[in-house]
């Protein structure tokens, strides 16, 4: 029988939402190759979108709803799923409010109808929601209070008119690796590229040069540099005069406050580094600052995003051709609220994700308690820092209830788990909030493997026990649900769901340099050095630098007790804790140390170590590694702790500045030999 070619969409959370063709023989899926029609990923995909195959066919995929009997998982029917979970569902409302039911979700499997979990809840008159971010949430505030929302210029932009690269805590080839055809081809045209990181990157060999910040203090490097534009008279005045707000203010922070010396104080870095980068910034060269997600993971984080901006915004890259700040792109404005339900009267409570542990607990004795949990599309008790705060909230809980494919960290503590489909096995939309404006068309491939349901057709079962599904909607009512998200990019541009279909992949029409009209999306509609909408929040209304919490200039006593500075990083081979079951990995993690780390502790090579703070340890094996900042110790994240490691037991559950991102990379450790 010959092979069927069917198009489909990537569901991973990264920058990249490749185009797949995936590839059936008599209804079994044998491959996905990537789609060479997708004008960015251009028909490469990386190891983690291929071994979604893997995940897809693998047997510890559970394929039948699963209810918990005296510690022990037991078969049952949908039927008797839906009934028990909407009858405990009912009790909690009528005693307690709908809000004593709590929603943790993230973004393990992307898709636009993925969202139809909050219209289930809107519906059933509310819930306690979880907000934030343990990703990028803090950057994502900073950019909303400077520009309006987070938006990128277009990969080609940078491929074309780029004359500085300047890629800032960002490792490219692993997180965004179809950047990195748009980087080669502006290298070739002779652009310069500078990475600024505490860790070595892929890149780092290819750059003119690499600042190593101590990390934490990448918002002291952007005021040093930002100190020096000001000093030699390099700011763009044509941009700070007539396109922003509030200039005059920061400037006079900077006159107060900074010099390149305190920045170099502070960071590590020398001086004449500083002053460097920063006249490349200030030279009329097109200069493209790429940046990761790691550097808004600490207590100063928001205000980190915030100073570069602020950087890149007066030495005028902003709106500019080869120009930009690139963080996020959350351009495809579909019609949300409509398709949530948000209209809908309802009792609503927020958690933010990154507290929602202590939050749980406060309210487990009050009147307002949560007594049913539903976690989908995430593994919280994996990925949530300090585990056993998270393990001690979710304990309290009456009743959980996980959607996913295989019973993770979070899985195996709930009461019933759902399984739900792969993407392969669902009809969707795709699309990237972080990098290039294309949405694609996600076709079902093959038929639901076992007993096996889509999200939303497990949400429509649970809204018949429960009495409002004709709200919810009835039977396969996917193409009605995407003519509602579409109808503001059909208005717009003329994108509808049956165009979407045919063409496969479309994009959302943005021009190719973000802003290059000048008119923000912020009150003012300038860009905005002073907020008054962070003002409004309880934040600074312009950005400033305070060193994070766990800190060795902050708190010197902590520091002497815990001397190294932990990155958990993201994985090369997985994305987050996704791929732990597929992949062949060593019993534990690789401890990833600097030769001074190895001289202080006596550690060598293949030395078995503790990484211990006062909230937590893990075991694993040291490597020495040549290139990274000197007092920083690496480990991939992603392992689960059923196998063994729970890397979160050893990071702080603070919030960031800004409230809504979290702190996973402030975080102080010692070792030792095991």
């Amino acid at each position: 029988m010959a092979v069927e070619l069917i198009k489909t969409a990537c569901p991973l959370d990264c920058w990249d939402c490749c185009g797949m063709i995936a590839h059936v023989e008599d209804g079994h899926l044998i491959k996905v190759e990537g789609d060479p029609d997708h004008p960015i990923t251009q028909g490469t995909l990386c190891g983690k979108g291929r071994k979604l195959v893997d995940r897809y066919h693998h047997d510890e995929r559970v394929l039948e709803p699963l209810k918990k009997v005296d510690g022990d998982w037991q078969p049952i029917s949908w039927e008797q799923a839906f009934r028990e979970i909407a009858d405990k569902m009912k009790s909690a409302r009528v005693q307690y409010g709908p809000t004593a039911i709590m929603h943790h979700y993230d973004y393990g499997s992307s898709g636009l109808l993925k969202v139809l979990e909050q219209r289930f809840f809107n519906l059933f008159g509310g819930f306690t929601d979880t907000i934030g971010s343990i990703c990028w949430g803090a950057g994502l505030e900073a950019q909303k209070y400077d520009f309006g929302f987070a938006k990128s210029n277009h990969p080609d932009d940078v491929a074309a008119n780029t004359d500085v690269i300047v890629v800032w805590g960002r490792n490219v080839s692993v997180t965004n690796m179809h950047m990195m055809p748009y980087l080669k081809a502006a290298l070739k045209r002779g652009a310069e590229l500078v990475i600024i990181d505490p860790l070595l990157t892929d890149l780092s060999d290819k750059a003119v040069k690499q600042l190593h910040p101590r990390p934490g203090s990448d918002g002291a490097l952007a005021l040093g540099m930002a100190r020096h534009l000001l000093d030699r008279g390099l700011v763009q005045e044509s941009f700070v005069r007539d396109h922003a707000v509030g200039y005059e203010v920061f400037a006079d922070y900077l006159r107060q406050e900074w010099t390149v010396e305190r920045a170099a104080d502070v960071t590590g870095i020398e001086p004449d580094d500083i002053r460097w980068l920063a006249e490349r910034y200030g030279s009329g060269q097109a200069t493209s600052t790429i940046l990761g997600l790691g550097m808004q993971r600490y207590s100063n984080g928001g205000n980190t995003i915030r100073l570069i901006d602020a950087l890149v915004a007066m030495s005028g890259n902003v709106g500019r051709p080869g120009g930009g700040v690139q963080y996020g792109n959350q351009v495809h404005r579909f019609d949300y609220d409509t398709l949530m339900a948000n209209d809908k009267p309802r009792a609503y409570r927020a958690f933010t994700k990154v507290t929602e542990a202590d939050e749980m607990l406060a309210v487990q004795d009050t009147e307002e308690p949560v007594k049913m949990l539903f976690v989908t599309r995430a593994n919280p008790v994996a990925q949530l820092p300090e585990t056993g705060k998270t393990l001690q909230a979710y304990g309290a809980v009456d009743c959980i209830v996980v959607l996913d494919m295989f019973l993770h960290d979070t899985g195996m503590i709930a009461d019933y788990f759902l399984p739900c489909t792969t993407v392969f096995e669902e009809e969707d939309i795709m699309y990237s909030s972080m990098w290039h404006p294309y949405m694609t068309y996600v076709n079902r491939v093959v038929e639901p493997r076992g007993n096996t349901k889509p999200d939303w057709a497990i949400l429509q079962g649970l809204a018949r026990e429960l009495g409002f599904v004709e709200e919810f909607g009835e039977g396969d009512s996917v193409h009605e649900w995407m003519d509602i998200a579409l109808k503001p990019l059909e208005e717009r541009f003329g994108i509808t769901r049956e165009k979407l279909q045919e063409k496969g992949i479309l994009a959302a029409r943005e021009e190719p340099v973000a802003w290059a009209d000048y008119r923000f999306a912020t009150p003012s509609g300038k860009y905005e050095f002073y907020s008054k909408t962070a003002e409004a929040d309880g934040a600074s209304p312009i950005p400033v630098y305070e060193e994070s919490v766990e800190s060795p200039l902050r708190d010197r006593a902590r520091a002497e007790q815990y001397p190294y500075h932990l990155l958990t990083i993201h994985p090369r081979r997985s994305l987050n804790s996704q791929y732990y079951h597929v992949l062949k990995m060593p019993d534990k993690p690789l401890v990833e140390i600097s030769p001074l780390i190895a001289k202080e502790t006596g550690l060598t090579d293949g030395d078995l170590a503790r990484v211990y703070n006062d909230r937590g340890e893990i075991l694993g094996t040291i490597k020495i590694t040549d290139g990274q900042h000197k007092r920083t110790i690496k480990i991939e994240e992603g392992w689960w702790g059923i196998k063994g490691t729970m890397l979160n037991a050893l990071t702080s559950n603070r919030r960031s500045d800004l409230g809504i991102g979290s702190t996973q990379y402030d975080c102080l450790v010692n070792l030792a030999k095991a």
